[in-house]
């Protein structure tokens, strides 16, 4: 392996390596990186989606909290108190059910509409049996201890409704899902809940995020395949096929580090951590040609890069 400062070359069995202005390199062992794609970038929908979503799971939220308050309150109070319950209980999970069912789905993004899903699941798992608990003509005639025992029993059902997996809060390290929690409507949600709980802390303001450049061809890393192309990288680790090559692209939110493994064993890296940084990856051999990749920009999200190969396929 050769080493040359200024404009750094690294060969590696046989392999060609240059890195730019602005690159940090170094050499290391194959990683296991997954090959996901990227998701959309913003949609117009996604803020009507967020809100959709952060006020069907507030109403939620507000039930299981009021049905445990009352949990342990129906024994030795009036048989209305009960009665009560069960009616509001009822029409609540109505309502909420209601409300998840109109969150337009957002097919492009399975995560959105997996979540979506589970909340109607989950809901839609009970409620016949809170309907049928809760019916006036079948509360009528019941003695104060039946009524109670209903209660009681929507109160069980009602706390049983499980959140799901992964839950809003695990989605959240997804850009999509944090854009659509800091939408307007989300904020105001989550203000409304503190000021019923009492609670002083006002609501923080989203951390402003500076936009990401625009990227030709979005989300799409398959469109490096035919070595030009200038694509957002989402995920923490993404494979990006080109000119022949796999590069095996990272991100931490200050650096985007992008690496390529070689057959023989050896493998390289470069580290780039400030817009226009570039690294260069070629072959010796019979095979000529470099693939140049260049950060055009990042945030905390997500990064853009421009890819160019003069590589032959395959």
């Amino acid at each position: 392996m050769g080493l040359v400062t200024g404009g750094l070359v690294v060969a590696v069995g046989g392999v060609l390596f240059m890195a730019g202005v602005g690159a940090e390199t170094d050499d290391g062992e194959s990683d296991d990186f997954s090959a996901d794609t990227s998701e959309p970038f913003f949609n117009p929908r996604q803020r009507d989606w967020g809100e959709g979503m952060c006020e069907s799971m507030a109403s939620l939220k507000a039930l299981k909290t009021d049905s445990a308050k009352k949990a342990d309150t129906f024994s030795g109070s009036p048989v209305s108190v009960a009665s009560t319950y069960l009616t509001s209980a009822s029409s609540a999970l109505e309502d909420i059910s209601r409300k998840f069912a109109a969150v337009d789905s957002l097919t492009r993004i399975p995560d959105t509409e997996r979540l979506r899903a589970s909340y109607l699941r989950e809901i839609d798992r009970v409620r016949p049996e809170v309907r049928q608990l809760s019916d006036a003509d079948g509360l009528a005639g019941l003695s104060t201890r039946e009524k109670t025992g209903r209660a009681e029993r929507v109160t069980s059902l009602v706390a049983g409704i499980k959140e799901p997996n992964p839950s809003w809060d695990q989605l959240l390290h997804d850009q999509w899902f944090e854009v659509a929690a800091n939408s307007p409507g989300c904020v105001a949600v989550r203000q409304a809940e503190q000021a019923k709980s009492g609670s002083s802390q006002p609501s923080e303001a989203p951390e402003a995020v500076p936009p990401l450049p625009p990227a030709a061809d979005g989300a799409s890393l398959g469109a490096c395949l035919d070595g030009a192309c200038e694509v957002r990288v989402m995920k923490p680790a993404a494979d990006i096929k080109v000119g022949g090559l796999t590069l095996e692209v990272t991100r931490d939110g200050s650096k985007v580090t992008v690496r390529h493994s070689y057959p023989s064993g050896g493998a390289v890296r470069v580290n780039l951590s400030e817009e226009g940084a570039r690294g260069t990856f070629g072959r010796g051999g019979d095979a000529t040609g470099t693939v140049t990749v260049e950060l055009k920009g990042m945030n905390r999200n997500g990064a853009v890069l421009r890819i160019n190969s003069s590589l032959p396929p395959g």
